[in-house]
């Protein structure tokens, strides 16, 4: 059986832990404490190590599906969870001003695991974005010049989530392919 690693970045409140809940459907492990940091003080609990869960793919593949701490100050289990990942899903809270450098920041970190995890950029919370500006962020949605798909998400949904990980696996077969033929 193939299994695929995927990796949920992004910053506080984006709705990564949200949207490994919808995907999974079924039992997960978090580990969300009460929120005590100023900056999410929106939000009653936030996530400190990992959430995780295992999904079975109808193809007979497991999907592990580890959504990240948003927080700075956690910053350093990214690298350590990005480890072995085939693929990775950042996502972008669409309500905060400088999504643009929020999306710079965290490909600075994609960066350095190059070709070999396939990448894909949602952007949620729109219907609260009413300046969102797709075309400027999908501009800066690229890693060495290769262009990123940008999807906007809303991570409650699950047939949205289901589809962002349809474009993630497509991703993934591209790069195998790519690998593989040289």
């Amino acid at each position: 059986m193939r299994e695929h690693k995927v990796v949920v970045l992004g910053g506080m409140g984006s709705g990564k832990s949200t949207l490994v809940r919808s995907i999974a459907a079924g039992t997960v492990v978090d580990t969300d404490v009460a929120n005590s940091d100023r900056l999410g003080a929106y939000k009653a609990s936030t996530t400190v190590a990992l959430d995780y869960a295992d999904i079975d793919l109808p193809n007979g593949e497991r999907l592990r599906l580890y959504g990240t701490p948003g927080q700075q100050r956690f910053d350093f289990l990214w690298p350590i969870l990005l480890q072995g990942a085939r693929g990775a899903v950042l996502l972008l809270d669409g309500r905060r001003a400088g999504v643009a450098a929020e999306l710079d920041g965290y490909l600075q970190v994609l960066r350095p695991f190059g070709p070999a995890l396939a990448l894909v950029v949602a952007v949620t919370h729109l219907d609260q974005a009413p300046a969102a500006a797709m075309e400027q962020w999908a501009a800066h949605a690229q890693i060495d010049g290769q262009p990123l798909p940008l999807l906007p998400l809303d991570a409650r949904d699950r047939e949205q989530g289901l589809l962002l990980m349809d474009v993630l696996m497509s991703e993934i077969e591209a790069y195998a392919l790519v690998t593989a033929h040289g």
